[in-house]
């Protein structure tokens, strides 16, 4: 094996935005962190992510559109009371942007855009990621989300993944009361609508379940609250609180100060390197309260105490 392609052998990258998003979150599976780095022409992006029960009974509805009868996942319908009040052009204006770093070295940006008409708020989030070895690119990577919401829910939402060269296309709809998913494993019906890993909305961060943008199914997860911490930010060093998520969607780390802007994300990637999201353009000042807001939306000036976000107890 040549020098050259022992390096990009080596390459192995991103599992997680809410992203994601990433956009978008892109974590690793427990299966997938004991295996070795993945090689530049293989998907650095898990599919595992969000795997549906295998134990569950399968309930199918006749689709609202087609007629078609689809397999409905049940899951529990978020309280909107529950929901922390999220209005993105207040918090960021109309872009909020991140710089994406890998061993402290720049490799790409994420823009979310907000635009408002009337009871409709349009969001749409890009990313584009490469890696480069020497002269050529050993990895690449783009996100194209669109959201469009209605009187506070999600009503659609499209997504193309350029995973180096390998497209995945996903799209959500509600129907009546149900939300149809198409992903790249076929179409099924979800019984009540869910956040998708785009992270600017702290709502996802209470959720029991998302959809997975990256492949189109949806995700158990459970939220453990770190406390307050500092995060450097392009417009100063603010308080903010951590956030690790845990279950279908793992080694995720997001922030959110005080008023449910979301200022910063971590992940690992395939090879144990760190993904870091830092602030570049959230609409912060640079006078910050100390403040860290609960998920009920309201401000406390303590940390919370360390928990599951689904822990029964």
């Amino acid at each position: 094996m040549t020098p050259l392609r022992a390096q990009l052998f080596r390459v192995g990258l991103f599992p997680a935005l809410a992203l994601a998003s990433i956009p978008f979150s892109l974590p690793v599976s427990a299966q997938e962190a004991a295996a070795p780095a993945v090689k530049a022409s293989e998907s650095a992006l898990p599919d595992s992510m969000g795997a549906a029960d295998s134990d569950r009974a399968v309930v199918t509805r006749p689709d609202p559109a087609s007629g078609m009868m689809l397999e409905v996942q049940s899951i529990q319908p978020l309280d909107a009371e529950q929901i922390p009040k999220v209005d993105p052009l207040a918090l960021y204006g109309d872009e909020a942007v991140f710089d994406v770093y890998r061993k402290g070295s720049k490799i790409g940006t994420h823009r979310t855009n907000f635009t408002r008409a009337g009871n409709q708020l349009t969001v749409t989030s890009q990313m584009e990621l490469k890696v480069d070895v020497l002269f050529f690119t050993a990895y690449s990577f783009k996100y194209d989300s669109t959201e469009v919401w209605r009187d506070d829910k999600l009503a659609a939402v499209a997504v193309t993944v350029d995973d180096n060269g390998k497209i995945v296309k996903t799209t959500a709809r509600l129907e009546d009361d149900l939300f149809k998913i198409d992903g790249p494993r076929g179409s099924f019906l979800a019984s009540a609508w869910v956040f998708p890993t785009n992270h600017w909305h702290r709502g996802q961060a209470i959720s029991g379940t998302v959809l997975n943008t990256l492949n189109g199914r949806l995700a158990k997860i459970e939220v453990v609250h770190k406390g307050l911490e500092r995060v450097q930010t392009k417009q100063g060093t603010i308080d903010a609180e951590h956030l690790q998520y845990t279950g279908q969607l793992r080694d995720v780390d997001v922030w959110y100060d005080a008023a449910n802007r979301w200022v910063k994300m971590t992940f690992k990637a395939r090879d144990g390197s760190l993904i870091e999201y830092r602030c570049n353009q959230c609409g912060l000042t640079t006078d910050q309260p100390a403040a860290v807001a609960g998920d009920d939306g309201a401000s406390t000036n303590a940390p919370p105490a360390q928990q599951s976000a689904n822990d029964p107890s």
